[in-house]
């Protein structure tokens, strides 16, 4: 079962995703939709929908400070234009994503 599966799950049962997946799974959205417009509506939709603080402003500012808000630009690449990522190993190196693993897989996939 893949990292980002499990913070979805997370989301979806807990109405929350721990602070580093919720970053690392917020700019996947770059990867997962044609453009970041669709990012943005896809992450707002999301979080509105199963967050505990959905719609609440300093949400809304979360979802959007993933594709860049209030940061400096960083060079510029595919996908993630001046956006800055966070790589696989990034997460790694700052979150123990094996403890994560192991608190957040005994959540049912479905109701």
């Amino acid at each position: 079962m893949g990292k980002l599966s499990v913070a979805q799950r997370e989301l979806v049962r807990l109405g929350k995703i721990h602070g580093y997946m919720r970053m690392y799974w917020g700019k996947q959205l770059l990867l997962w939709t044609r453009n970041p417009q669709e990012a943005l509506r896809v992450g707002l939709y999301l979080n509105n929908r199963y967050a505990l603080d959905g719609r609440d402003p300093s949400s809304y500012v979360g979802v959007a400070w993933c594709l860049g808000l209030h940061d400096r630009p960083f060079k510029e690449r595919p996908i993630f234009g001046k956006v800055r990522s966070m790589t696989p190993q990034g997460l790694r190196r700052k979150f123990d994503l094996t403890a994560y693993l192991e608190k957040t897989s005994h959540l049912p996939s479905r109701a």
